[in-house]
């Protein structure tokens, strides 16, 4: 049987700052470690989450095992809360998408510092 745990890779250009980037969210660092000359970073929003993003360099990764698909995937994260997650990113250095309102609740997205974009859809 599965778990809930999930480990989500994430591939980008520059794993400091993509790690710093979800900081700004307050996502916290679970663990972050040197291997065969690169840095893996596993992030999640608490410490409790069954998400956790791991973040690879792409560049090594593609060096290394060509096969493997790097490219971003498709995220959606849910919030309680988020007018005051929406009012959070927009003081911050964020690309943001309009806070919409659809039939399920509201709706956001947002673009890392990769150009990654994220959902945010209201719980």
């Amino acid at each position: 049987m599965f778990s809930n745990k999930i480990q989500i890779p994430l591939f980008v250009e520059n794993v400091q700052q993509t790690v710093e980037f979800w900081q700004m969210l307050d996502f916290v660092v679970l663990d972050e470690k040197e291997m065969d000359g690169t840095t893996i970073a596993e992030i999640a929003p608490d410490e409790n989450a069954a998400l956790h993003l791991i973040i690879y360099d792409r560049n090594f990764v593609e060096e290394q095992t060509p096969e493997v698909d790097t490219m971003p995937p498709q995220i959606m994260f849910f919030s309680q809360e988020i007018i005051d997650l929406y009012q959070k990113m927009q003081s911050l250095p964020i690309q943001l998408g309009e806070l919409l309102q659809m039939e399920e609740g509201l709706i956001f997205n947002f673009v890392d510092s990769d150009g990654n974009y994220f959902v945010v859809s209201e719980e």
